[in-house]
């Protein structure tokens, strides 16, 4: 069974209203509601992440010392 990690947070009177709307429509409790949209939230990042063209430039260098995206302690 995975780990699971509570979290708290505050929300404004009109939030908390909508998201219980929605558990309402659902038929599913408010921290279900809430973790589904925590869930697709990071869906949303992760995708934003993977698309930024920084990360393209990975491996893309060769230095003296090798392959530095294999490398156990980066301060060495």
């Amino acid at each position: 069974m995975e780990k699971t990690k509570h979290i708290q947070t505050e929300v404004n009177e009109n939030l908390h209203a909508k998201l219980l709307g929605i558990s309402h429509h659902k038929g599913k409790k408010l921290k279900e509601v809430v973790r589904e949209a925590l869930e697709e939230y990071v869906k949303k990042f992760d995708k934003e992440i993977d698309s930024d063209p920084i990360f393209n430039i990975i491996g893309s260098f060769e230095t003296r010392e090798g392959d530095w995206s294999e490398r156990d302690e980066w301060r060495a």
